[in-house]
């Protein structure tokens, strides 16, 4: 292989496949799972009171508008807690720390029980595109204010961050299958480029202990960054994230983007002994959501027009016109990613050559009928890039990529 050639990876949702992180149509499976039965050696993750606020919000709102269970009751049951919650900021003794956790816990393990009970499983993408719809029109939905729908979109996406973050955090980094891709990638590192759909912390921090240097392609004028080291070498890999991160935060008040460590970022909002403070302007405010996730949540509206966006997408187009070599991993080329396929379409040069890594369930020789073929993702490949040489492969990355460095020794 030419090592000028000019090398951008596409890494979708399949990419997080080997470790086991939640895709976003089984974050609710997430929500509702039991704890472990064996209670004599289980530890149960500390939850704040902020997290189970945001879970029993969410929660009941799913309840409520996806299944025929009746939460009356425990509605009733929330907002006298609220009520109570409120006269004890207010000085007046009502409710103890304790209690007010002690009985939001009992709450919340009666709605995921109902939950788990009800076999819930609605789609996200009509939740979130319902969310939008409201918001953008002004509208109510069901017995919801937009105003209402807005703060229970922002719950359910800081439930994201935090289930996002924990399996992260639960990942031990030495899984064979992203050894393999980061192997081959630092013997590309001059040329190289990724562009993640993904909202996972896994590829920067396999990145930093592979010891690369990579470049977020954010405007230094407009987020911080804890620990941030910035770097122009010539081994520096361009990362663009283009649905955004689990560990990014905008302040409502100045418009900066506070990026955390990942590590730390799935309990960020959720600590009860700190206020929500932005890194840049140093405000700290008593109110709900004064630091706004940035990740682009499952919708058929999405919003790109921000400008975080704007400069990310610009960066992806740009890297994508250079492109001699485009390496798809674990993506489907979903119909719903509209946006990100037009990009792609303009982008991509009809001499740049593709290989798509995918696994054996998207394999089209699975089936001998042809209606199901055309569900599969190598249709879609080959109907958006029609001039292109395009080879499929679906072992899995790890295994493709092994075989490369085996190729390059």
């Amino acid at each position: 292989m030419d090592k000028k050639e000019r090398i951008v990876f596409i890494l979708g949702a399949g990419f997080s496949a080997p470790a086991k992180l939640p895709i976003q149509d089984r974050i609710l499976q997430e929500m509702i799972k039991k704890p472990a039965a064996d209670f004599l050696t289980y530890t149960p993750e500390p939850e704040s009171t902020k997290f189970l606020k945001s879970y029993i919000t969410v929660g009941l709102f799913l309840l409520q508008n996806y299944t025929a269970f009746d939460c009356a009751e425990y509605n009733e049951s929330f907002e006298e807690l609220e009520l109570k919650s409120k006269y004890t900021k207010l000085d007046i003794s009502v409710l103890s720390e304790d209690t007010e956790k002690n009985e939001l816990l009992i709450l919340r393990e009666k709605i995921r029980d109902s939950l788990e009970k009800s076999k819930i499983h609605v789609s996200l993408e009509d939740v979130f595109t319902s969310f939008d719809k409201t918001y953008q029109s002004r509208e109510y939905f069901h017995r919801y204010s937009s105003q209402y729908v807005d703060e229970i979109k922002e719950s359910i996406t800081r439930l994201f961050v935090y289930y996002f973050s924990k399996r992260c955090k639960n990942h031990t980094y030495v899984e064979s299958d992203y050894l393999s891709f980061f192997s081959y990638l630092k013997n590309h590192a001059t040329n190289s480029a990724i562009i993640s759909t993904n909202w996972d912390v896994l590829t920067e921090t396999y990145l930093e202990k592979q010891k690369l240097v990579y470049d977020l392609s954010l405007n230094d004028t407009y987020y911080t960054k804890d620990g941030l080291v910035t770097s122009k070498s010539r081994k520096t890999i361009k990362l663009i994230k283009i649905h955004g991160s689990i560990n990014w935060f905008r302040c409502l008040n100045c418009g900066k983007i506070n990026i955390v460590n990942s590590e730390n970022c799935g309990n960020y909002l959720f600590d009860d002994k700190s206020q929500e403070t932005c890194k840049s302007c140093r405000i700290t405010k008593n109110a709900d959501f004064l630091l706004q996730s940035q990740i682009i949540t499952p919708t058929m509206m999405k919003s790109l027009n921000s400008q975080l966006y704007t400069n990310l997408w610009s960066s992806a187009r740009e890297t994508l016109l250079k492109a001699d070599h485009v390496y798809f991993v674990g993506y489907s080329l979903p119909i719903a990613d509209f946006d990100f396929r037009y990009l792609l379409h303009q982008s991509i040069s009809d001499k740049a050559k593709i290989d798509v890594i995918l696994y054996h369930d998207d394999d089209p020789k699975q089936t001998k009928k042809t209606n199901l073929k055309d569900l599969l993702p190598e249709k879609r490949y080959h109907d958006l890039f029609a001039k292109n040489q395009i080879e499929f492969h679906y072992d899995g990355f790890g295994a493709f990529f092994k075989k490369q460095i085996n190729n390059l020794s």
